[in-house]
């Protein structure tokens, strides 16, 4: 149900605000008149030009947005802003982020971090970063099957005990 509520509030949020910071302030408000402080979720915002390749991320909370150059470089944005819900008057402010021809970026929930263990040891989002480094694939849909397959999230055997959810945009090399 929280995540069902969750995505009504953005969408709600996204209708009036244009701007990642105004949508996390205006769901943080929202949030909080359901749950008080009884309540917390974390998130992460992303709003992407594909003209331009400029992306504006707000971090509530949430594990490190994870950019990989097309020179095989990795950056992160991490979150600024404590988790929604928790603070009455958070500081939501955009991280800009341009994104040149073959640069890709993953988002994920912290129930990936589940997926690996064992022998493989904790995963951390500065392994998940290596691994996403690591890939050799060249399409957001081949990065991210690399980054399940290799974090542990594809093909357990037990149904995991948090949420998995990651996703791959990647920017269309120039033709």
């Amino acid at each position: 149900l929280l995540t069902t509520l969750a995505k009504l509030l953005f969408h709600h949020a996204n209708i009036e605000h244009a701007a990642p910071a105004a949508l996390m302030k205006a769901v943080n408000n929202d949030f909080r008149s359901i749950f008080g402080a009884r309540s917390f979720m974390t998130a992460m915002c992303v709003a992407l030009d594909p003209g331009s390749g400029r992306a504006s991320v707000v971090g509530a909370g949430h594990p490190p947005l994870l950019i990989r150059r097309s020179d095989q470089r990795i950056d992160s944005v991490s979150s600024i802003a404590p988790p929604l819900g928790l603070l009455e008057q958070a500081p939501f402010s955009e991280t800009i982020v341009d994104l040149a021809s073959g640069d890709a970026f993953l988002l994920y929930t912290d129930g990936l971090f589940g997926g690996a263990g064992g022998e493989r040891g904790r995963l951390t989002p500065q392994r998940l970063a290596t691994m996403f480094d690591g890939a050799s694939a060249t399409t957001a849909e081949a990065l991210l099957e690399h980054v399940l397959d290799q974090s542990g999230a594809s093909g357990r055997k037990q149904p995991p005990a948090d949420d998995v959810t990651a996703m791959v945009v990647r920017r269309a090399a120039k033709k």
